[in-house]
């Protein structure tokens, strides 16, 4: 489990005079990624089910989507990835990209988490790095907020460290890139779920259809 780590990070004071004091908020993060995991049936649950709001929400998409299930396999960034909140997040991230013609190679702001996560087992984490780690659990997790004053203590580190913060980021997800992570060419039997549809791809032409993506 996560939250079986190391002396758990801090945070910078909330004064700028440079001093520190222990906080536990991220402790509290880290806490949030472990609860409620789950196995891979519920995991392929929600991935279909992430899958057809996505569909709602990009209609004109909607076949290359349903196609999508083996974009959404989990990487191995830790046990996190298996809290419904956190895998939702992940795969609404990658589906909405699919449809949006996006870079699914880069990593979601979820699995920035997790991997903020992992360092936070390291070692304590400080200043710029805190500050990362509430930035992208806002943008992983919105409705999610794992402390109370996590807006607080967002802002109070985006004033303090908000240039680090940035370096930090675009340096996590320049190591975090995942090229094997694109969609593979699509073999579709005109069948989904059982059902006869008109799909797109059903009649794509062979040199397209290597079988790796599901009819």
């Amino acid at each position: 489990m996560l939250s079986k780590s190391r002396t758990a990070p801090h945070q910078a004071s909330s004064d700028r005079t440079g001093g520190a004091e222990p906080d536990t908020s991220l402790d509290r993060l880290v806490a949030a990624l472990t609860r409620d995991l789950a196995g891979p049936f519920a995991m392929m649950a929600w991935a279909e089910d992430e899958i057809a709001r996505a569909s709602r929400r990009h209609p004109g998409h909607a076949d290359r989507l349903y196609h999508a299930f083996m974009l959404l396999l989990p990487r191995d960034l830790g046990p996190g990835i298996g809290t419904e909140f956190v895998y939702r997040s992940h795969a609404a991230e990658l589906l909405d990209r699919l449809a949006t013609g996006g870079d699914t190679r880069a990593a979601t702001a979820a699995e920035l988490c997790l991997a903020c996560c992992h360092v936070s087992q390291q070692a304590p984490m400080h200043g710029p790095a805190a500050g990362l780690y509430f930035r992208l659990w806002q943008k992983a997790f919105p409705q999610h907020p794992a402390t109370a004053d996590q807006a607080d203590q967002q802002v109070h580190y985006e004033n303090l460290f908000g240039g680090q913060i940035d370096d930090l980021e675009a340096e996590l997800r320049r190591k975090t890139v995942d090229p094997t992570r694109r969609l593979a060419d699509i073999e579709c039997a005109g069948r989904h779920h059982g059902q006869q549809v008109a799909c797109r791809y059903a009649t794509a032409p062979a040199s397209r259809r290597s079988g790796k993506a599901r009819g």
